[in-house]
């Protein structure tokens, strides 16, 4: 027995969050407001996300995407990727804020992880304190440098737009994915998500995004394989852009 979607498509890839905690607290983001953590022994515990993932993997589960919260918090992570790797995961990829990663990535490695996406929220200290409410700015981007030194690469980093913060670096980070060779991935935050002002955010449309590169660096290219039969527009050869707007409809 295997999963499908309702376009009778096999289902292969999963993801896995491990916790609701972390260590940064952005400003659009459940896991910034502490209220909102489950009790440890309201989550699932290792034992329990082996077995989730030993079913899975007999249902054709072939990729899992550790996630969080931010899953370099929760002790044991690398060992609990060591076992998903000896059950026969055939992609192990983890998603991660950055703040832990350069000091963690060589026993992830180790452990089998082949792939990551990093967050960035912006390019500017400044205003990346204000989004993420730390002072990780220099941390997360030397992350990314060893990520980018390492078999991991080239590292995913993934930016959410948010109009009136950071929608004004949209051809800042189309020139830091040239410059660098990372995979540069701009999510549109969804319309009704609430900001720090409490009120919902304002849709960025992807059309507004076209328009704001330069025309040198909007080459046409072609979107991940996994990514292709979701609402999109790639815009570079390392960059593209995930809609949660209505604007393709």
């Amino acid at each position: 027995m295997t999963l499908h979607d309702k376009f009778d498509r096999q289902i292969t890839d999963l993801r896995i969050s491990i916790t609701d905690r972390c260590n940064f607290r952005c400003v659009y983001c459940r896991s910034a407001d502490p209220e909102n953590y489950r009790d440890h022994d309201e989550i699932l515990s290792w034992p329990e996300l082996d077995r989730l993932a030993r079913i899975f993997l007999g249902l054709g589960i072939r990729k899992i995407r550790i996630t969080g919260g931010e899953p370099l918090v929760r002790e044991g992570v690398e060992d609990y990727i060591a076992r998903l790797h000896a059950l026969g995961v055939e992609d192990l990829s983890m998603t991660t804020n950055g703040h832990l990663l350069a000091e963690r990535c060589d026993r992830l490695l180790a452990a089998g992880l082949r792939r990551i996406n990093i967050s960035l929220d912006s390019l500017d200290p400044e205003k990346f304190e204000r989004i993420t409410r730390t002072k990780s700015f220099s941390t997360v981007m030397h992350s990314i440098e060893v990520a980018q030194k390492s078999r991991l690469a080239p590292a995913k980093v993934n930016a959410v737009l948010v109009r009136g913060i950071n929608d004004d670096e949209v051809e800042a980070f189309a020139s830091y994915a040239r410059e660098t060779g990372v995979i540069m991935r701009l999510s549109n935050l969804c319309p009704w998500t609430p900001t720090a002002t409490g009120r919902p955010a304002s849709s960025f449309p992807a059309a507004e995004v076209h328009r704001r590169i330069p025309r040198p660096l909007a080459a046409r290219t072609n979107p991940p394989r996994t990514q292709r039969n979701r609402p999109q527009v790639p815009f570079l050869p390392t960059a593209h852009l995930a809609r949660s707007d209505s604007s393709h409809r």
